[in-house]
């Protein structure tokens, strides 16, 4: 029965809205509103104007679709047509004597003449004496008038609203707000509707007499009389024969508006919209605009640069006004265009891009490419002759921005920019490929004539074998190959993410929380080397994941899982494999991720799916380790913390043009607070930690400024791209015409490619050492084709070599060679010499190379004795489902060496235990003597998912020693066993 009464008022509700729409969308011919946004000013949270003004737009255009919403930002329009055919103006801005109408006086007049309406919001409605009060007058009917009009802080309550058509569909409402009262209205009142209307209390007139804050008139009104005050009203007055088709002209003040946040209170918000429209002379449906809910999240998007203060509370601010914090579908349909936005500050001119960020010591930033020759470019690469690579890309989520059609209708595009005179600037661009298969392109990876595009719900992988620069056709075709299919999260940030190269000769990759599961060309669902289906099922995997596989897409290695949206890979010479995650919006806990193979990541319950904020034994105190899970036993620890964010690209920077600082360091982008990083890592244990050390910021000076890729250029330097929005996140787009590429590089250093031999194998080795990734690919793939010829002068390289990522890159190409030569025993003896080097990061790449070709456990099992933490851990992730009868002896020989306080090495063991707790866990307490007493061994039994494990935990549990602040933790543990092992546990706790 309930769930008929849910079906009958969803349905009422839609139909309700459907008759809203259809009396908007037949209401009259179309009409044209512009918003005129005044520029930041206030503190955090107050004055928004442009964010106000695109909510509002966007509101009031999906609603009407007979509607055009042209907003300009920041101040007074630039084009003297740009209210042409404009039926309603709404300005929403700082007032009195630096209001901005106040120089266009005689423009407006004419307008108005015409019958176009005004609308003015909060300071907007108040301008000087004279000859702009007496506009004001005729325009919208009244004004704030100093020494007269006040403009306290107060709740008001409007319980009883006119019948007029701006108040249809408004329910009775309270909202504090900066309401002004006591307006300078015409003559009797003529020609004016009040529409808000309330007692102010007496403290609204507790401050002494001024300008603003009171004066006898007022307080006689207001303490003495008792007279309710107006806070909104309506104007309409006749206009003469021919001026106008309407035959009168309106407008509308309203006084609220000062507290950004208030617009998420829906009859606050739908007051001002039916407004708007009533205004403009249209028609208001009998239920008013149908507004869809407000987010928090929607009216933070576009909010201008103010620093946040810490006292902020956004959790009670949400709650207070009953906003929701996410995005929320609307029940609207997908219909009309969205509006055209103008930016009226210079600052966001291209000419400005470089003078409006700040860049590191040592480095200059240069303007590659910008608008108009690029617009909104997602994602880069770098071929080996130092061409930029992009995904352009302005059809990003169109339907769910509500649009009646893509912006682009032939589709996104692949472009390809040179710099044919070395002056640093793009003067060379071409349209690799263009069409709606690649609408929203995440990810692009050049590997020589191999074009990789991640869009939608696939990666296609074009080719250029003429070098033309243009995508291959074969007859009236494009030739392409589909690498894989079937993955959701189709225009969404949160599904397929770009491919890159690795030093074994693998593309890596990933996909976020949306991509679910990964298919091959043929729509079949992968089956990884783990046995295990690629799909978000929690068989093991859910969530976002990251991937190995080979050029073809075979052999598919699911390498780590339970991200939310893990957005590109990074891999370092060595084989060490880093990321980044974003959070739940707002929750302060983007996280760079070292991603140890095969494990999970937190983001919801291993076990039952959970979300983060779901109450649990052992909750970690803070909001982002929270949103991780980081206490639960099971979960990969996090790096490094960065707060709140959106992150994008990333890369690891191997070059030595750049400063030390920088050179063999992580890069990363993150377009939430506008800055790109390195993450100076240093080893922690059997991991690392990091510090921070910005590279590009434009948070203090163009916000718009989103980095949204990092790649390095053959000649070592960075190219970072731009998308350029005034908003991030909320799968939003409102500037379609802009983005920018950045060359970063110390000054004075110009861009000049060198020029590679992968002909010949000195050449290609020689080539190897370069920073950019596609050159290594040429390479690598070179010496791997010339075969055992190349094998010996590959490994006197290796010998002669002293930088060891380039040995470690020798290693990889090595390795690769003799395989696809038909060999093994050369990697067996590679494995156990380099097991032996005096180099950790080269024992720990032969450890990986020996789990990467299944070499014998024993040729490498001396990593067991290893004084570095970081070969042990390699080691132990090699035990995960291995068949060797030594592996559970060596496992307790890795575990015997704990310290009881590196939890990468902790979950390294149980990576390596998976599936095989019994044996593993058997082996270790036969050499432990009573672990359930040491701190080591206690983390040891905390962890793992043996039969024996309750008991143990039970153990803890019992013990005197055990501190009853440390109870929760072994008691959340518990929840990730089960069996009748451990019913007999609980059972045994209350004997």
């Amino acid at each position: 029965m309930k769930f008929r009464v849910i079906v009958s008022l969803l349905a009422i509700l839609a139909i309700g809205i459907a008759a809203g729409l259809l009396s908007a969308q037949t209401a009259g011919s179309k009409k044209k509103v512009v918003f005129i946004a005044g520029k930041p000013s206030h503190a955090y949270g107050a004055h928004e104007h442009n964010a106000g003004c695109l909510l509002l737009a966007k509101e009031l255009q999906a609603a009407v679709p007979n509607i055009a919403c042209d907003v300009h930002l920041n101040g007074w329009p630039t084009d003297e047509h740009f209210a042409d055919g404009a039926d309603c103006i709404v300005m929403y801005c700082d007032g009195g004597v630096g209001h901005m109408v106040n120089k266009h006086l005689a423009e407006v007049d004419a307008l108005a003449k015409k019958g176009v309406g005004i609308v003015c919001i909060h300071y907007g409605v108040e301008v000087p004496k004279g000859e702009s009060g007496a506009k004001f007058l005729e325009w919208i009917g009244g004004y704030f008038e100093t020494d007269w009009s006040v403009n306290p802080h107060w709740t008001a309550k409007y319980d009883n609203l006119p019948n007029h058509a701006i108040t249809r569909g408004v329910q009775p409402f309270e909202i504090n707000d900066e309401w002004y009262y006591h307006m300078r209205f015409r003559e009797g009142m003529q020609g004016i509707t009040p529409i808000l209307v309330a007692p102010p209390p007496p403290e609204s007139l507790s401050r002494k007499d001024g300008t603003h804050s009171g004066n006898p008139a007022v307080r006689k009104e207001v303490l003495e009389e008792k007279k309710p005050q107006v806070m909104a009203w309506a104007s309409e007055r006749p206009l003469t024969a021919g001026q106008a088709s309407s035959g009168t002209q309106r407008g509308f003040g309203f006084t609220g508006g000062h507290d950004h946040w208030n617009w998420g209170d829906p009859n606050f918000r739908k007051l001002v919209l039916n407004a708007i429209l009533w205004c403009a002379h249209g028609d208001v449906p009998a239920s008013g605009i149908q507004s869809p809910t407000v987010t928090m999240k929607m009216l933070e998007t576009n909010m201008d640069p103010k620093n946040k203060p810490a006292t902020f509370d956004r959790e009670k601010v949400r709650e207070k006004l009953k906003i929701p914090d996410g995005a929320m579908t609307s029940l609207l349909p997908k219909s009309g265009p969205q509006p055209t936005v103008t930016d009226n500050d210079p600052k966001h001119s291209a000419t400005n891009a470089v003078a409006n960020l700040d860049v590191a010591p040592g480095l200059a930033a240069t303007l590659f490419a910008a608008e108009p020759q690029i617009a909104n470019i997602t994602n880069i690469d770098i071929d080996h002759k130092g061409r930029i690579w992009a995904c352009e890309v302005k059809n990003y989520r169109w339907e769910k921005r509500r649009l009646s059609e893509a912006p682009r209708p032939e589709g996104d595009r692949i472009l390809v920019m040179g710099d044919k005179d070395g002056d640093g600037r793009c003067d060379d661009i071409k349209v690799f490929y263009q069409g709606r298969d690649i609408d929203s392109a995440h990810g692009i990876c050049v590997l020589g004539n191999r074009v990789i595009v991640s869009a939608l719900d696939k990666v296609q992988v074009f080719y250029d074998e003429d070098g033309d620069l243009k995508a291959d056709r074969a007859g009236d075709e494009v030739k392409r190959d589909v690498l894989f299919s079937g993955i959701s999260g189709v225009q969404h940030d949160h599904g397929i993410h770009a491919f890159i190269f690795g030093p074994d000769g693998k593309l890596y990759f990933n996909f976020g929380n949306e991509g679910k599961q990964l298919k091959d060309k043929n729509g079949k669902t992968i089956i990884d080397q783990a046995g295990n289906e690629v799909a978000a099922r929690r068989q093991p995997y859910q969530e976002g994941m990251a991937f190995r596989c080979n050029l073809d897409g075979s052999q598919v290695a699911t390498l780590g899982w339970n991200f939310r949206n893990n957005w590109e890979l990074a891999v370092d010479s060595f084989g060490t494999i880093w990321q980044s995650d974003n959070d739940d919006d707002g929750n302060k806990g983007v996280r760079i991720n070292y991603v140890m193979e095969y494990g999970n990541y937190g983001y919801k319950d291993e076990v039952t799916g959970a979300a983060w904020k779901t109450p649990r034994e052992n909750l970690e105190k803070e909001v982002p380790q929270q949103h991780w899970h980081l206490n639960d036993p099971g979960v990969v620890p996090t790096m490094l913390l960065t707060g709140a964010g959106s992150p994008t690209g990333i890369c690891v920077y191997e070059g030595t043009l750049l400063p030390e600082t920088f050179r063999n360091q992580i890069i990363h982008c993150d377009a939430g607070p506008s800055i790109v990083r390195a993450y100076v890592t240093k080893k922690d244990g059997a991991g690392y930690k990091a510090e921070i050390v910005n590279i590009l910021d434009g948070s203090s000076r163009d916000n718009w400024f989103r980095p949204s890729d990092v790649c390095v250029a053959p000649d070592g330097s960075l190219f970072v791209a731009d998308w350029y929005d005034p908003g991030v996140g909320g799968h939003n787009q409102q500037d379609i015409d802009r983005g920018r590429i950045f060359r970063v590089a110390p000054p004075g250093a110009k861009y000049t490619t060198p020029k590679f031999d992968f002909i010949t194998i000195a050449g290609a080795i020689e080539a190897l050492k370069s920073p950019a990734l596609d050159v290594r690919y040429l390479a690598f793939r070179s010496l791997e084709k010339q075969g055992m010829p190349a094998a010996k002068p590959v490994y006197e390289a290796f010998l002669k070599e002293t930088d060891s990522r380039q040995k470690a890159r020798l290693m990889y190409c090595g390795a690769a060679i003799v395989k696809v030569a038909g060999h093994s025993k050369p990697i067996d003896e590679l494995v156990s010499n380099e097991i032996k080097n005096t180099a950790a990061d080269l024992r720990v790449a032969a450890v990986r190379i020996a789990r990467l070709y299944g070499v014998e456990l024993e040729k490498y099992a001396i990593a067991a004795k290893d004084a570095a933490p970081e070969v042990r851990r390699e080691l132990a992730i090699s035990l995960r489902h291995s068949k060797s009868p030594k592996a559970a002896e060596l496992w307790a020989d890795l575990a015997m060496q704990h310290d009881g306080h590196d939890r990468w090495y902790l979950e390294a063991l149980g990576i390596g235990a998976d599936q095989q707790w019994d044996a593993f866990l058997g082996a270790y307490l036969a050499k432990a003597s009573e672990p359930w007493k040491t701190p080591a061994g206690r983390d040891i039994i905390w962890r793992s998912r043996a039969k024996q494990t309750p008991a143990l935990l039970v153990k803890i549990l019992k013990d005197p020693a055990t501190k009853e602040g440390e109870q929760p933790r072994y008691f959340r543990a518990l929840d990730f066993l089960s069996g009748p092992e451990k019913e007999a546990a609980l059972k045994s706790l209350l004997e």
